[in-house]
């Protein structure tokens, strides 16, 4: 088969792969996500209630999927896959008394003691399979006078993103005063998140408060612990999106070839999303004389890089969790990515620019005239062509920051005894992210061959190839894809400072 043919092959099964991915989002049903911040969030929230004569605290814990994931071995003692009842409320009773001890009540300069009154938690269905963690506390400590000043601080999992908010209430008959946090919530207590605020989550682990009883109400009678329900861990399988594919029931082949077909297309449609690399890719190839070849290279080094970026995280995930948090690694991977492709830019800005001075230099000592005949030098470099080590930095500032989708897609497959299966969809769903970004380096190369085929036999139009010595758009493209790239990688260096988990920095 020839190579125009093989391309062909490629370019029909990737728009397949990415008409069933679309039929698939189509046909799910509608979904929330219990989670926008992500799948490695751990979120707390706390509702404090003062009456006469006690301080009331209500706690609540909610782990994502891959947080929750990592407390599997804590939850399931007997390591059968389900959490029965007893296990449940083993777990919760020394969750809670562990919880209990990160939060520090102070009351007019003395920590006041907090004793837990009842314990309720869930494992609500995730993505692909995996199971959420929600664990309610209802915290109690007495108050020791009838007027006091307080302080409030929560420092339980202080290094894990999420979501972390504090409300403060008064009883009836008393009176709050100099609050820091404000009286009512906007989560529900971690139910519904604001779509307004997902951009910069609230991040409130301290509050401060004065209040006066006087005979204000007293505190109602504390709730008799509730039952937990147990839960399977991992035994549902909700449907829906990329995730759901490793989850699927019936594994004949039929259904196997469908799911590689879906990864496939769900990897095209997560690089058609904004970002995903295909600005500063369109940039480089711009810039620089590729060939088909190289942006077909370029796929495979992409998916390659995806594939074991994911496979390195699951890793940590699973057994290096106590070192490094896997959520953690994501922010260096981006900044080290943005510096990549900012080094890339200055690397074909620089020598670009020379050659620009070269012929404006040129052009002022009479190297062209005004008739219209121009340098004898080509407008197009010769030596802008893409270099093999500059092509291996490319695909990697690409794929080297995985998909947090990829990750769960593994981490539910190795939960569900289904880890060939979940490597076989991540390295699908790298391949058709890569595709794209390798189909839009080949456009490029097309349209740059034909840019350079206007300047064969003289046809060689002034907006083209310049005139009076001039670069002209062809010679200006190694300087402008230089240029962009440059900005690029300065966007992507300073929105990778900007997240969280880069101490120090």
């Amino acid at each position: 088969m020839s190579a125009v043919g093989v391309r062909f092959g490629l370019m029909a099964t990737a728009l397949v792969a990415t008409l069933l991915a679309i039929a698939l989002l189509a046909a799910r049903p509608p979904t929330v996500d219990a989670h926008p911040l992500g799948n490695f969030t751990v979120n707390r929230f706390s509702r404090i209630e003062l009456y006469s004569d006690v301080i009331r605290v209500s706690y609540v814990l909610d782990m994502a999927e891959i947080p929750a994931f990592q407390e599997r071995g804590a939850l399931d003692a007997d390591g059968d896959g389900s959490v029965s009842e007893a296990e449940s409320a083993s777990y919760s009773e020394r969750k809670g008394e562990e919880l209990a001890r990160g939060l520090d009540v102070v009351v007019d300069g003395a920590k006041a003691e907090l004793r837990v009154l009842s314990r309720e938690m869930s494992l609500p269905d995730g993505q692909g399979g995996l199971s959420t963690l929600r664990l309610s506390l209802l915290l109690e400590a007495p108050a020791p006078a009838a007027e006091a000043r307080v302080s409030y601080r929560d420092s339980n999992y202080a290094d894990r993103l999420g979501w972390k908010e504090i409300v403060v209430r008064a009883g009836e008959g008393v009176a709050l005063r100099d609050s820091t946090a404000p009286a009512e919530g906007v989560t529900d207590g971690l139910r519904a998140y604001p779509d307004d605020l997902l951009s910069s989550p609230l991040d409130v682990t301290e509050a401060s408060f004065r209040y006066t009883a006087g005979h204000g109400e007293l505190a109602p009678p504390a709730p008799a612990t509730p039952q937990t329900t147990p839960s399977a861990l991992a035994t549902d399988r909700p449907s829906g999106g990329f995730v759901s594919l490793v989850a699927m029931e019936n594994l004949s082949l039929p259904v196997l070839v469908l799911a590689v077909l879906g990864a496939l297309g769900f990897g095209a449609l997560h690089a058609l999303e904004p970002g995903h690399g295909k600005t500063f890719v369109a940039a480089y190839f711009i810039g620089v004389k590729g060939t088909g070849r190289q942006a077909l290279l370029l796929g495979m080094i992409i998916a390659t890089t995806h594939a074991v970026g994911v496979l390195a995280i699951a890793l940590v995930t699973l057994y290096g969790s106590r070192f490094i948090l896997p959520e953690h690694l994501y922010p260096w991977l981006s900044l080290l990515s943005a510096l990549i492709v900012v080094g890339l830019g200055a690397r074909l800005l620089l020598p670009a620019l020379g050659r620009l001075r070269r012929w404006r230099r040129d052009g002022r000592h009479g190297h062209g005239n005004g008739g219209g005949h121009h340098h004898a030098h080509p407008a197009a470099p010769q030596d802008g062509r893409l270099p093999w080590r500059s092509l291996f930095w490319l695909g990697l500032a690409d794929g080297m920051t995985p998909s947090p989708s990829a990750l769960v897609v593994l981490l539910a497959a190795v939960s569900l005894d289904r880890v060939g299966m979940g490597v076989l969809l991540v390295l699908a769903f790298s391949v058709g992210l890569a595709g794209v970004l390798a189909g839009v380096s080949l456009l490029l190369v097309y349209a740059r061959r034909l840019l350079d085929r206007f300047n064969l036999r003289g046809v060689r139009p002034r907006w083209l190839a310049g005139a009076d010595g001039g670069a002209g758009l062809v010679g200006l493209l190694p300087a402008g894809g230089g240029l962009a790239l440059v900005v690029v990688g300065l966007v992507l260096t300073l929105r990778a400072l900007s997240q969280p988990g880069l101490p120090g920095l």
